[in-house]
C-alpha cells in the first residue's frame, strides 16, 4: 500500500507490487496478512529494499500486532499498526509520521514498556530462554511445544526422553517433525530461528 500525501488530503493507492519510483511524499505499508516464517523472511527482505529509498515505511498487520515485530524497527521500520486502528485513526497516525516519524500500534505500547525494561537487563547473565508458542505460526503439538522448551534448556535426546517419559525413538521422530514445521535444518538452526524471530524470552 502506498500512500500519497497531498497538500489538502492524502490519496491511498493500493497494489500489490511496489511502486517503480518512489519520492519523499510517499509513505509504504507493508501489509502483514499472517506470522508464517516465509511471510516474515520476505517482509523482512522488502523492508530492507524500501528504507534505501529514504521513504516511511509501515506494517499493517491484518491480526494483532506482536511484539515479536519490534526487531523490525531496528532495521529502519517506521512503525507497526493493525488494519483496524489504521482504518479508524488514519489521518493521526499520518500526521504522526509527518511530526514525530514513527507510530506504534497502542495495544504495542505496555509490550514496548517491557521490551525496554528487559533490555536495561541485559547486562545481567541469562539464566534461562522461554519459549513462547503462542507466537509461532504453525501447528505444534504439545509434546513438540515441551521438546523445544528442553532444548533450549540445553539437554539432549536421551535427557529429553527421560524427562517427558518417552522412548528415545520418539523423541528423534518428534524433533524431525518439529524442525520441518519451522523450517530448520537442526536443533541449533531451530534455536537460531526461535530467538531471530522473537519466540522466546530471555529471563535473567
Amino acid at each position: 500500500m502506498k500512500i500519497e500525501r497531498m497538500p489538502a488530503s492524502r490519496e491511498i493507492v493500493i497494489d500489490k507490487e511496489l511502486p517503480y519510483q518512489l519520492n519523499e511524499e510517499d509513505i509504504v505499508f507493508l501489509i502483514l496478512g499472517d506470522y508464517t516464517i516465509d511471510t516474515l523472511d520476505r517482509t523482512e527482505r522488502m523492508i530492507e529494499a524500501i528504507v534505501k529509498e529514504d521513504v516511511p515505511v509501515l506494517l499493517l498487520t491484518v491480526q494483532e500486532p506482536k511484539p515479536s515485530l519490534f526487531s523490525y524497527l531496528h532495521q529502519g521500520l517506521s512503525g507497526i499498526v493493525s488494519k483496524n486502528e489504521f482504518l479508524d485513526w488514519h489521518y493521526l497516525i499520518l500526521n504522526a509520521i509527518d511530526q514525530e516519524g514513527v507510530y506504534l500500534d497502542q495495544a504495542l505500547h505496555g509490550d514496548m514498556v517491557e521490551d525496554i525494561y528487559r533490555k536495561k537487563l541485559r547486562h545481567k547473565a541469562i539464566q534461562r530462554l522461554v519459549f513462547r508458542p503462542d507466537d509461532v505460526d504453525v501447528s505444534l503439538t504439545k509434546n513438540e511445544k515441551q521438546v523445544l522448551q528442553l532444548i533450549l534448556d540445553g539437554h539432549n535426546n536421551r535427557r529429553i526422553a527421560e524427562i517427558m517419559f518417552l522412548a528415545p525413538s520418539t523423541v528423534s521422530t518428534t524433533i524431525s517433525h518439529l524442525l520441518k514445521k519451522i523450517g530448520a535444518n537442526d536443533r541449533t538452526d531451530a534455536m537460531v530461528k526461535l530467538i531471530k524471530n522473537g519466540w522466546v524470552d530471555a529471563v535473567r
